[in-house]
């Protein structure tokens, strides 16, 4: 985690604000607003060490979406978790891709991640990694819950499909 360890969740997420010079007053209410999408305004005088890895993901979502960006840029936010606490984060993000319809583009190396998450994947080449294919997926569109999705028939094929696009790279 980028968090920084001395400062508690709140002034972690508040961060980014701070450096741009926003108000007090709106900061503090910008910072509510993200803990509590992410379910963490319990912990926002914790510090983050005492925070589980999931916890932390969250903070860190939280912290980058304070600033209202235009993209949100994830680079293998999951990666380190536990299964159950990658599917409740998966879940999470797809509400909050819902709520705000930023525009999010996430690496990854899970096959159902990207056929899960994304409305639209594209499948890179390895040295020198060029893009090699630019498929659309409409699965996090609709109000199914991820794991309606992942027991959906097209899911599966799908998943299956971009696997076997990857494995002829």
């Amino acid at each position: 985690a980028s968090l920084l360890p001395w400062l508690t969740v709140a002034e972690n997420i508040g961060l980014g604000l701070r450096f741009r010079k926003v108000s007090r007053t709106e900061r503090h209410e910008r910072v509510r607003t993200e803990l509590n999408r992410v379910g963490l305004l319990e912990f926002a005088e914790y510090r983050p060490y005492e925070l589980s890895g999931g916890m932390q993901q969250r903070c860190q979502i939280a912290r980058a979406l304070a600033v209202d960006p235009e993209v949100l840029l994830l680079d293998e936010p999951f990666g380190a978790l536990d299964a159950l606490t990658r599917e409740s984060l998966q879940m999470e993000l797809l509400q909050i891709w819902r709520d705000t319809r930023k525009t999010i583009v996430m690496v990854t190396h899970s096959v159902e991640e990207a056929v899960l998450l994304g409305t639209r994947v594209l499948a890179m080449s390895s040295r020198p990694g060029r893009i090699v294919a630019d498929i659309p997926f409409e699965f996090s569109g609709g109000n199914l819950k991820p794991v309606d999705l992942r027991s959906d028939s097209g899911f599966s094929t799908a998943a299956d499909s971009l696997r076997n696009l990857l494995h002829t790279l």
